[in-house]
């Protein structure tokens, strides 16, 4: 993860109890990911620096949501092994 960010499941799996504790129904991942969501928003209308284009903080918290995404995926991926059969050739 660029910038320092350490993800684990368990931290997840923390933060997941955390929100299920006082919403069960939070269980359900895209109801648990909404939670999330619903949180960022909410700190971000709380930040109060002059000047600051939240909308512009948003859309990049959007951007970096992705790369996150790609990197797990790609961090999911078994790794391929070079696999086939050599053949000679008729010359």
């Amino acid at each position: 993860m660029s910038g320092g960010i350490q993800l684990s499941s368990d931290m997840i799996s923390d933060i997941k109890a955390v929100i299920t504790k006082h919403d069960p129904a939070a269980e359900n991942e895209l109801y648990f990911m909404q939670y999330l969501s619903a949180v960022t928003g909410y700190v971000l209308a709380h930040q109060d620096q002059p000047g600051m284009d939240k909308k512009a903080l948003l859309a990049d918290l959007s951007h970096f949501m992705g790369q996150v995404l790609d990197q797990v995926e790609q961090d999911m991926k078994p790794a391929e092994d070079a696999f086939g059969v050599w053949k000679p050739s008729d010359n």
